[in-house]
């Protein structure tokens, strides 16, 4: 028997739960970010006794979030997506997932500044999709020491993870560098909002597991428009 808890906790823990067990049998480097997003797929089950059908995956992200680029080539509307929505009477979100791990090479490094741009964009997506949709947005991560404590060089943002203001002057600056691989379609929509999107770290434990041999952890923000 299923028992329904509406409280987020729970269902954070039990997220947090099934990672570790997935992590008891597979190195990190060896899952992708389906994984991840399937396995919190499996805690909205196990949480709320939710049937597969009220969980959607992939979802068109909401029309008003984005600008369609001018391509007379299209032969259909651009579609870009979010990754996870549910919208029942008791829980109603959206959110989008990150894995940023170590590669294959252990000794090696990885792009932290690649994978921060990729957090600042999908924080961009959500906090829009949670705004137009009237849903609570949610940034879910997973990450390893390859990235826990990276902070870019120009110290715009804290270190990772934080707290996080994303605001049009911090996007502007990052432009202008080197990584700037923002998804243009959202940020003029950001920008006509004219407010900025508030990341709140509500969620951050280490994952234990047989085969967990660096630190992880799983993390999570609250991402919307104030």
């Amino acid at each position: 028997m299923i028992v329904c808890h509406y409280d987020l906790e729970v269902l954070f823990s039990n997220y947090k739960n099934l990672l570790q067990e997935r992590l008891d049998r597979y190195r990190l480097l060896h899952i992708c970010e389906d994984s991840v997003r399937y396995d919190f797929f499996s805690a909205l089950i196990e949480t709320y006794g939710l049937r597969p059908s009220q969980i959607q995956i992939e979802v068109p992200i909401n029309e008003k979030c984005f600008n369609s680029r001018n391509n007379d080539k299209a032969f259909r509307k651009e579609k870009p997506l979010i990754d996870l929505v549910v919208k029942e009477e008791f829980l109603n979100i959206s959110a989008e997932f990150g894995l940023f791990r170590q590669n294959s090479n252990e000794d090696g490094t990885i792009n932290q500044t690649y994978r921060t741009v990729k957090m600042l964009n999908d924080m961009i997506r959500v906090s829009l999709e949670a705004n137009f949709t009237g849903t609570r947005g949610f940034f879910i991560c997973v990450a390893d020491h390859k990235m826990l404590g990276h902070q870019m060089n120009s110290k715009i943002i804290d270190s990772f993870p934080s707290n996080y203001y994303i605001t049009t002057a911090l996007i502007e600056h990052q432009l202008k560098q080197k990584t700037n691989n923002f998804d243009h379609r959202f940020l003029q929509i950001f920008k006509n909002e004219g407010r900025n999107i508030v990341s709140k770290l509500i969620f951050d434990e280490s994952l234990k597991a047989k085969l967990v041999m660096h630190e992880t952890k799983l993390l999570i923000w609250e991402v919307y428009l104030e």
